[in-house]
């Protein structure tokens, strides 16, 4: 019986610090470009205060007895803030709730009216930078999250009537447009869509850019450099040639060579006709003794 009014002490107990310990208060959201942040006043106790938030959606409601669903990154927070993007994943309607904890004190809950509806978000012009890479004209544009798309329109300046328009990729923040013309001046604006709620946001400020005129690179000039040296002393080298080819005629003029020093192994064939003209010689002089002689 003791231990029984005991523990029915320390439950009223605390019930009466629970309540002791004010809800959070004004609590509202702030949703911008899909991206939802839960706000609410901080409660002004003595003590290290943190605070909890739980959702609700309707998958919880129906399918799992109307359950309450811890919003992720957001217990015992110390922050007066919670980003519930993540516990926002479809075209319903989601409730929240925060209380404030100090210590083993834990607050009533305080819920968010009216339920939040993310097609309430609003949908800023995103941040556009128009570059030009080369004669490339790219445009950049700031990542809203793979729940967008976006839709370019740029032009020539002064020639806004004629402007073109181009869908990006949505998965990628810069895209070509075209090849610029040097000198042109271009501008673009950009328009972001949000393809789950089926809206867009109004279009973002023009943004122009200049195309300059290209400069013939360093190594370029350097070789059109050399080829204009080469062009210039080209027709030096062929009249010094010419008067070259002059010089040699006037002094020392052609003449033929005799057909016998053209002959090959001419020093040979000299010899051996000498050798065989001495030995007809020897033998034309030769007589041989008669015989009476040595008789």
């Amino acid at each position: 019986m003791f231990q029984l009014n005991f523990q029915m002490a320390e439950d009223i107990s605390m019930r009466v610090d629970q309540h002791l310990l004010p809800a959070p208060a004004n609590l509202f959201m702030v949703s911008i470009n899909l991206k939802h942040f839960l706000y609410w006043d901080p409660v002004t106790v003595a003590g290290n205060i943190t605070y909890s938030v739980q959702s609700q959606g309707e998958f919880e409601t129906i399918y799992l007895k109307d359950t309450w669903h811890e919003a992720e990154n957001c217990q015992e927070i110390s922050t007066k803030q919670c980003n519930v993007t993540d516990e926002v994943s479809a075209g319903v309607l989601y409730r929240f709730k925060v209380r404030a904890i100090l210590g083993d004190q834990r607050s009533d809950w305080a819920e968010l009216e009216p339920p939040f509806d993310r097609k309430t978000t609003i949908l800023t012009p995103p941040k556009v930078d128009l570059q030009v890479s080369g004669l490339n004209l790219v445009v950049h544009t700031e990542d809203y999250g793979p729940s967008f798309q976006f839709f370019v329109f740029y032009w020539q300046k002064g020639k806004k009537e004629d402007k073109k328009a181009i869908k990006p990729s949505s998965f990628s923040t810069s895209t070509f447009l075209e090849e610029a013309e040097q000198g042109k001046e271009y501008c673009a604006e950009v328009i972001a869509y949000a393809s789950t709620i089926f809206r867009n946001s109004s279009s973002s400020e023009p943004v122009c850019v200049q195309v300059k005129q290209l400069q013939p690179s360093g190594l370029f000039t350097g070789l059109l450099c050399v080829f204009g040296i080469v062009l210039a002393f080209l027709p030096m080298v062929l009249v010094g040639r010419k008067v070259k080819n002059v010089m040699l005629y006037v002094c020392c003029p052609d003449e033929e060579i005799p057909a016998v020093l053209t002959e090959p192994c001419i020093n040979v064939r000299m010899r051996k006709s000498h050798d065989t003209n001495k030995e007809s010689t020897e033998e034309l002089y030769s007589v041989d003794p008669d015989e009476h002689l040595f008789s």
